[in-house]
């Protein structure tokens, strides 16, 4: 790749200005093209990239102004910084060449210290616009990719809504027939309650997601984690592995914090699917059965490295006797993409995800497992302060 600036020299007598070409010949950082006439000049700007033209006035049949309007009236050579270069006879006519788009003149002969330091002044100036432009560039496409993702989003919610929508009357369908057919439905209700539940939640979700997308500020209320995890316990007790014991300890108090109800939600939910995951994963290698408790309690910031040690928290813990993960793997956990799923359709953002809404919450997520010990997860969300004791 070319890192030197490119500069078109146009003369129709080049031993004219030969003292200047060889000056600047001298910068390592300067590649010099040559042209004697304006049409040559033009001809060679369609060849190469230019960051600078050292153009003369005086030249037969076309002369130095028609070669800067040309340049000046096509779009992508029109930001080609040009000086003129001109006797000092000739500096009078000098307006013309202004009006027509030239940035500066040097007259010849050339004093070597002068046109080193023009030329030196409109390649910086040039260099650090089409820096500017192109991030311009970047900025506006990010900004059409942005639309073209709120347009999709938009669209994937609508239709997913529509499809949720069918569920919770089919499941009232559902319990209408079955008690119509004489059969009993209150041994799952449990069971229909939490199909209920959980496509209102994805509902309520999938409307959360559509505001984010289209950058409406994720609505922040007081919230009880109390009331969340036995929200969960509810929809989890029918997706949950039969093999799996689902216990929870409640907070002798109501539990709460300022948050995104929803976000917390998703958060706890996939601390949940992942338990699932490690312990069936450990089933499948000896056998037997596993557990998971999800428990809330007061702590203080010094429990955590990364809070103020004088504020108090709520911690709630994800406990699972899983499989577990060495040190190596939990060091990573959080990076997104990371995933030791992959061959299952594990995407490695559920993690990254869900640290980056307890941080948006002022909060904290620590990890501790070994293998073949399980895995705990602890999420440390400020206590709401009017319930600080």
């Amino acid at each position: 790749m070319n890192d030197k600036f490119e500069i078109l020299v146009v003369d129709d007598d080049l031993k004219n200005i030969q003292v200047g070409i060889n000056f600047l010949k001298q910068n390592q950082k300067y590649h010099l093209v040559f042209a004697t006439s304006g049409q040559q000049a033009l001809d060679r700007i369609k060849e190469k990239d230019f960051d600078l033209v050292l153009l003369d006035i005086i030249m037969p049949v076309m002369d130095g102004y028609e070669v800067c309007r040309q340049l000046k009236a096509n779009p992508k050579t029109k930001n080609i910084p040009v000086i003129f270069l001109t006797a000092k006879h000739e500096a009078d006519s000098l307006m013309k060449g202004f009006e027509l788009g030239g940035a500066d003149y040097i007259t010849k002969p050339f004093n070597a210290l002068e046109l080193n330091a023009r030329v030196k002044t409109h390649l910086e100036l040039h260099d650090h616009y089409k820096k500017e432009i192109a991030k311009l560039q970047e900025i506006f496409t990010l900004s059409q990719k942005a639309e073209t993702i709120r347009f999709l989003a938009d669209g994937i919610t609508h239709d997913c809504n529509n499809f949720m929508s069918y569920i919770s009357p089919a499941v009232q369908m559902l319990q209408a027939q079955l008690t119509n057919a004489g059969i009993q439905t209150a041994p799952y209700q449990d069971l229909l309650d939490g199909i209920t539940k959980a496509s209102a939640k994805v509902t309520d979700l999938l409307a959360t997601f559509s505001r984010v997308i289209l950058s409406a500020d994720p609505v922040q209320e007081v919230v009880d984690m109390n009331e969340v995890v036995y929200d969960l316990k509810k929809v989890c007790k029918g997706a949950l592995n039969q093999q799996i014991l689902f216990d929870t300890e409640f907070f002798s108090q109501p539990a709460l914090v300022i948050a995104n109800k929803l976000h917390v939600e998703q958060v706890l939910l996939n601390m949940l699917i992942n338990a699932q995951h490690a312990i069936l994963a450990r089933i499948k290698n000896t056998g037997g059965k596993g557990r998971i408790c999800l428990t809330i309690k007061k702590a203080m910031g010094s429990l955590t490295d990364d809070v103020n040690n004088k504020q108090a928290y709520l911690c709630i813990t994800v406990e699972d006797d899983g499989i577990g993960m060495p040190s190596e793997i939990t060091n990573k956990i959080f990076e997104k993409y990371f995933t030791t799923r992959k061959e299952h359709g594990g995407t490695g953002l559920g993690l990254a995800v869900s640290e980056s809404i307890v941080h948006s919450h002022a909060g904290c997520i620590k990890v501790h497992s070994e293998p073949g010990r399980g895995t705990t997860f602890e999420i440390y969300l400020p206590f709401f302060a009017d319930t600080v004791a």
